[in-house]
């Protein structure tokens, strides 16, 4: 999986591409764990180059989170495309994690 990142004033924008699963999973897990520990407390994923999400990947978003949550920081998720959409919505993620359509609507939401 190929990640790329950036900055936003304070807010850290995670782009991965490919598939977020088992094997992937680990990487976003391990960098967003760093970003946090770091003193990282907006992040938004942009969803946009995830062309599938397992079970794996969706424990991933909603540990981070949690984490955040701790650290009185905030996630955001952005652009899902209509598969990765429907595992959130099959999860019942949507009620649970702050997910936007569009990457500037997440920053807006995540800059809060």
């Amino acid at each position: 999986m190929n990640m790329s990142e950036s900055k936003q004033g304070s807010i850290t924008i995670l782009q991965p591409q490919g598939k977020l699963n088992a094997i992937t999973s680990p990487e976003l897990d391990a960098r967003l764990a760093g970003l946090i520990e770091g003193g990282t407390r907006q992040i938004v994923i942009d969803l946009a180059g995830l062309d599938y999400v397992s079970s794996a990947g969706l424990r991933v978003f909603l540990s981070t989170a949690k984490r955040l949550q701790h650290a009185e920081g905030r996630l955001t998720l952005a652009s899902p495309s209509p598969q990765v959409q429907q595992m959130l919505d099959m999860a019942g993620f949507a009620n649970v994690l702050s997910i936007f359509k569009t990457l500037n609507e997440a920053i807006a939401a995540c800059a809060l």
